[in-house]
């Protein structure tokens, strides 16, 4: 008898597998990055078709394969169906996926945690009104994610000199994966100037959760919002071991 086992997953990506199946790339709660069969799915009428699209949160029941595991059942957990109707939530979404599958792994031990976040981002991103709120929730999924994967960036001190940056000007160093202060910053040229209201927003986003509104959010416009992001951005893609595909499309909106 074949093994099987249930768990909690997100769709990040699917393949048409012959002419009725698809091969579905997913993020679970328990096991990280996984690739399953989901059978008839392409088909208008079988039981997983909508269950297979991209973005969805499932609780599946697997069974074991030789190579692949098949999807036996899917009862869904959240479609983010809102994500679907604006161009903005899903290029957004699109990149939080993204950066899901090019940084999570199979049998990630931060798997419960990582699955948490893209769920939760997901979530706010379905359910923001505006493009600032959009922002804002991709930018503290951007702190979060890249601190789990061991690369969070420092904002309180000098990532050289160890000196406490305090009210002044600094730059963010991708090489040294932080803020650099004034005494060092002749010496990097893949720097970003940070003002110290700027460093203040992002330790907030670092820290706050998806549904708290902080100071910072009343606040924010959409130039620091995209400012903020695309300084994330890059960071991510300089720490990432595969190319983002979904970049060059966000650069047109």
């Amino acid at each position: 008898m074949k093994q099987k086992y249930t768990t909690n997953a997100i769709n990040l990506k699917s393949y048409d597998f012959g002419e009725a199946d698809k091969i579905v790339m997913m993020y679970s709660k328990e096991k990280g990055l996984i690739k399953c069969i989901a059978k008839s799915s392409k088909k208008p009428n079988g039981k997983l078709c909508g269950r297979m699209d991209t973005f969805v949160a499932n609780n599946l029941l697997l069974t074991k394969g030789k190579s692949m595991d098949i999807v036996s059942q899917a009862e869904i957990l959240n479609s983010f169906f809102r994500i679907r109707q604006n161009t903005e939530k899903m290029f957004y979404s699109m990149y939080c996926v993204e950066t899901i599958k090019n940084f999570g792994e199979e049998n990630d031990e931060n798997s419960n945690t990582v699955y948490d976040l893209l769920y939760s981002v997901l979530s706010k991103i379905s359910d923001s009104k505006t493009i600032v709120e959009i922002i804002l929730a991709t930018i503290r999924f951007q702190l979060k994610i890249i601190n789990v994967f061991g690369y969070a960036p420092e904002f309180k001190t000098c990532n050289i000199c160890k000196e406490k940056i305090g009210n002044n000007y600094s730059k963010f160093s991708f090489e040294n994966g932080g803020l650099i202060c004034i005494n060092h910053i002749l010496k990097y040229e893949k720097t970003y100037k940070i003002h110290p209201k700027i460093k203040d927003f992002l330790i907030t986003m670092q820290q706050s959760d998806f549904y708290i509104e902080t100071y910072y959010d009343k606040l924010a416009d959409i130039k620091v919002s995209k400012i903020c992001f695309d300084m994330l951005k890059s960071y991510l893609e300089y720490c990432s071991p595969k190319k983002f595909n979904s970049i060059k499309v966000l650069e047109t909106i």
